[in-house]
């Protein structure tokens, strides 16, 4: 019953909150993952749809695929994330990317017990907690500016824990990419209408067996995500087959306090740093930092913490595979990402 009860306690939480889907910012696919998700101005294709749309467009292709598998958690929780990219002409690029995270097969207990009292483990069923989002992503070239690029995402949210509860959401980003020479800066204000989830509970799921501990049912409710601003910046270096770039970004959270290093009352800021080293853009190494955070429960009171990256890549005939290890969570595990693709 404790697992049930932890999974549909988000549901009861105040009407509006600022950080409702956080699910959304556990990171993009394993390249980004590898960079601290901090290569928002430099990257490119499919995989850009869910980082900065503006980037969307591609070198030489007209086509891009991207598969993403991520276990965290210990292996508990999952992320699964597919991403697809066309250019339609030389200045237009439209995407789509769908995420899924969730945790599978969690034990329903509140049916346990039988009339008599007695322990019957048959009663116990299986179910999932999972939130899911669709990305549609737009990218334009601006003709009389072409070292501009504007973009922006609509996407739609469903979330259920089993069939207690479920939710739909919509919201908006806007995206924008200018490169100067070997510079490139990015601004994304995602969630730009602010996003919101519709809650709708089933009552008859929470029978006498969950009242009977002192709870109450939660309520259909209203979640509602305040806008967050990404501006990310990469400078890129070729030295014959040898090539190297290093990036920064600053995520700008608004509407609420976190546990962030830099943080007010009105908003926190989270940074990251990254670097990319290249030969023929053939073989891909990464390395990144993100998640810096005053942590009160540590030992020494307000001790920082922050979340290390790596990751190595693979190009070949247009097909890619990029590996990403960091370490996350408050106790330290290790999480393995992997992405395959395929452009054309």
């Amino acid at each position: 019953m404790v697992t049930v009860l932890l999974t549909t306690a988000q549901i009861s939480v105040a009407q509006v909150v600022g950080n409702a889907n956080d699910f959304l910012d556990i990171g993009g696919f394993a390249a980004a993952q590898a960079t601290g998700n901090a290569s928002g101005a430099c990257i490119s294709g499919a995989e850009a749809g869910y980082l900065n749309p503006a980037a969307l467009s591609m070198d030489g292709g007209k086509w891009d695929f991207a598969l993403m598998h991520n276990r965290y958690m210990g292996g508990m929780a999952t992320k699964n994330m597919a991403a697809a990219a066309c250019m339609t002409d030389s200045l237009t690029t439209f995407g789509a990317t769908l995420v899924r995270v969730g945790v599978d097969d969690i034990q329903n207990t509140l049916h346990l017990f039988d009339t008599d009292g007695s322990i019957n483990y048959d009663n116990i069923t299986y179910f999932s907690v999972a939130d899911y989002a669709l990305y549609f992503s737009f990218g334009r070239q601006l003709k009389r500016i072409p070292a501009l690029t504007v973009g922006g995402n609509v996407k739609i949210i469903y979330r259920h824990e089993g069939d207690f509860a479920n939710a739909y959401g919509f919201g908006i980003d806007l995206a924008a990419r200018y490169t100067w020479r070997r510079l490139s800066c990015a601004a994304v204000l995602r969630d730009a209408t602010t996003t919101f989830d519709f809650w709708s509970v089933n009552d008859s799921k929470f029978d006498s067996a969950y009242l009977a501990t002192g709870n109450t049912v939660p309520e259909s409710r209203l979640e509602q995500r305040s806008p967050s601003l990404v501006l990310s910046a990469a400078y890129r270096m070729q030295r014959g087959d040898f090539g190297a770039a290093a990036m920064a970004a600053l995520r700008t959270y608004f509407g609420y306090n976190t546990q962030y290093i830099i943080h007010s009352d009105f908003a926190s800021i989270d940074p990251s740093i990254g670097v990319e080293l290249s030969y023929k853009d053939l073989v891909f190494v990464r390395g990144g930092i993100s998640d810096f955070q005053n942590d009160s429960n540590m030992t020494i009171s307000h001790k920082t913490s922050a979340r290390p990256s790596i990751g190595a890549g693979l190009r070949l005939y247009g097909f890619r595979i990029d590996y990403a290890f960091f370490f996350s969570g408050a106790m330290g595990e290790g999480s393995n990402v992997v992405t395959v693709g395929y452009g054309f």
